[in-house]
């Protein structure tokens, strides 16, 4: 097996890169287990502190998608999240466009079960859109929609630091205020939310509101969810309630074309299986493990759904948000294939002691913190 980072991770294939470092398949030795991993260098500090922050926000829900760890080596750090398999809600609108009504339905259900949790926290997400909503191919089931990417959330009792006329989001799902420079609150990713229901309906970003939506069963509710008054807009469970209401209403057919959620994963490269490396002879062959002599060696299944991370299932990861701006270049090169930099004696407590200085300062200044670039 190649050599473990921090001792503990094994990397295995890249999944994708971007100015916000690398997304890669990594094994697990402590939990044997597979997971993806965002490698950051230490001197990038904005998005290590952007990880970082993501780290030190844990909604435990079935559809928000949580950090499970952190390991630093050298000049390096890792960050550790389950693997989602299916792509992104954005990777389903570019490759089937209007999406059915139940399929719509049965996402917003999920997404708002999501974010009334987050808010329940006392969390503001403020970048919902559909490249930060991953999925879970349904198999006989739904597919399974987990919201990601918490590096620019909020609490909304954190100390107000932001400079007037900054703002933070991303261009078109960001509501009126925000642009404004106006506090987080939750009824800013509602606005997102009915943006993003108007986009699945149509296919395409709305200009405003429910513009171009006619009759549609989504038109009311994402007029109500896209008000330029935050006060009226409705809250995530609210909105979810409507849903619900209209998912159990009678109307026309809501199957429309067959929308399926492939894998986006790729296969496993040659020394990994299913269950983790394959063990090696001297001669670098492959060993063949038998079957307990008790019992049949049974046929791999597919790797458990919980598998795809805050990643992008294409070679390049989607543009990571910024203060409203375009991503810059890709500034970090990518690590060594398959295997990380060895460890060198006598550093190795700098970079655990630059993260942990972070986490306090997280934990000190809260939302501020990414703001100040």
């Amino acid at each position: 097996m190649t050599e473990l980072f921090a001792g503990r991770y094994a990397f295995v294939d890249l999944l994708g890169s971007g100015g916000m470092g690398t997304v890669w398949r990594v094994w697990d030795a402590k939990r044997r287990e597979y997971a993806a991993a965002k490698l950051l260098s230490r001197s990038d500090s904005t998005s290590l502190l952007r990880f970082i922050r993501e780290s030190s926000w844990r909604v435990e829900h079935d559809h928000v998608v949580t950090p499970t760890g952190w390991a630093a080596e050298d000049d390096r750090v890792l960050f550790t999240m389950p693997l989602v398999r299916g792509g992104t809600v954005a990777d389903l609108v570019r490759d089937f466009g209007a999406l059915p009504l139940g399929l719509v339905l049965d996402l917003l259900d999920q997404l708002l079960a999501a974010l009334t949790a987050v808010h329940a926290a006392g969390l503001v997400h403020r970048d919902v859109k559909p490249s930060n909503l991953l999925l879970e191919p349904p198999g006989s089931d739904r597919p399974r929609l987990r919201l990601s990417d918490f590096g620019i959330a909020a609490h909304v009792d954190d100390p107000r630091l932001t400079r007037i006329g900054e703002a933070v989001g991303t261009r078109g799902y960001a509501a009126p205020e925000v642009l404004r420079g106006a506090d987080p609150d939750p009824a800013q990713d509602v606005y997102a939310v009915g943006v993003l229901a108007a986009e699945l309906v149509t296919g395409r970003r709305p200009g405003a509101g429910a513009s171009g939506l006619g009759d549609h069963p989504l038109a009311a509710l994402v007029a109500a969810m896209t008000e330029d008054d935050p006060g009226r807009r409705p809250t995530a469970g609210g909105a979810r309630r409507t849903v619900a209401g209209l998912t159990a209403a009678p109307g026309p057919e809501r199957g429309g074309d067959p929308v399926e959620v492939f894998d986006h994963v790729p296969e496993l490269p040659d020394g990994w299986a299913p269950d983790g490396p394959v063990p090696l002879d001297d001669a670098g062959t492959p060993v063949p493990v038998p079957a307990p002599a008790s019992e049949a060696r049974p046929e791999p299944e597919p790797e458990p759904a919980a598998v795809q991370a805050a990643t992008r299932p294409a070679p390049t990861r989607p543009a990571a948000t910024r203060i409203l701006q375009e991503p810059g270049p890709d500034t970090e090169p990518l690590p060594p294939a398959m295997r990380p930099v060895p460890r060198r004696r006598g550093t190795g407590w700098l970079p655990l002691a630059v993260v942990l200085l972070l986490v306090g300062a997280v934990s000190l200044i809260g939302g501020a913190v990414l703001l100040l670039r």
